[in-house]
């Protein structure tokens, strides 16, 4: 497949398997990061050495930044966002402010794309968290679930609200869009600052103990592993 694609947060750890992928079908794929939370490692600077790769160091909230970006890019995947539960706890109102932000000026990027055929936007799903505390939520969840908003006054908020405002933002601005929303999302290259990585380094440390440490016994989630997340996205491209 002959296409230009552009992956903000392309040095993430999505957007670099992302990445890996679309240069195995053909594709021309420049990644867009500033390195607030992605690493500059051995894995990134090795598919940065394959043909058809690029790389720019950009800030998304700096509308000059985003500018110099090129205007001819097929399909664009906007997986930048400010995202860590220790970031959301405690900086809600960047969380909240740069997310919605930086959406808007990758929108207006959209906007002068000479052939874009889809932006992808990657919202999440804690966009379900309202409905689950205050409705049934089904699963699997049909589509058609609406979704509910927490207590505004709550740091948590801000993440979730972010990313429903940056679907409303998609659905209004008048350009070929796809919503997707990510249902945590592991495997390598991770880091470990996620639910898996922590529990699987408990039990190292505990494996000469009886027992493992864990948040909560009636706690359950659902996980998705990095390779079905990449076919998913290429299938939906």
């Amino acid at each position: 497949m002959n296409k230009k694609v552009l992956i903000t947060g392309g040095a993430g750890f999505i957007g670099l398997h992302l990445a890996n992928r679309l240069l195995d079908e053909g594709c021309q794929v420049h990644l867009v990061d500033n390195f607030a939370r992605a690493v500059n490692d051995t894995e990134l600077r090795e598919t940065l050495i394959r043909k058809q790769s690029d790389f720019s160091n950009v800030n998304l909230n700096d509308v000059k930044d985003v500018e110099s970006l090129d205007t001819d890019f097929d399909i664009i995947f906007h997986l930048a966002a400010i995202v860590g539960v220790r970031h959301v706890l405690d900086r809600p109102y960047e969380v909240l402010y740069e997310n919605i932000h930086m959406l808007g000026n990758m929108i207006d990027l959209a906007k002068r794309q000479r052939n874009l055929s889809r932006f992808f936007f990657a919202s999440t799903s804690e966009v379900y968290a309202g409905s689950l505390e205050y409705f049934y939520l089904p699963i699997p969840t049909p589509e058609s679930t609406p979704l509910t908003i927490n207590n505004l006054s709550h740091p948590r908020t801000s993440y979730m609200l972010s990313k429903i405002f940056g679907e409303a933002l998609c659905q209004q601005a008048g350009i070929p869009f796809t919503l997707f929303r990510p249902h945590n999302i592991y495997g390598p290259r991770m880091g470990m600052s996620h639910v898996i990585p922590e529990q699987l380094k408990k039990a190292f440390e505990s494996k000469d103990n009886d027992s493992v440490e864990v948040f909560s016994v009636d706690h359950t989630r659902c996980f998705c592993y990095i390779d079905d997340s990449i076919e998913m996205l290429w299938r939906m491209m």
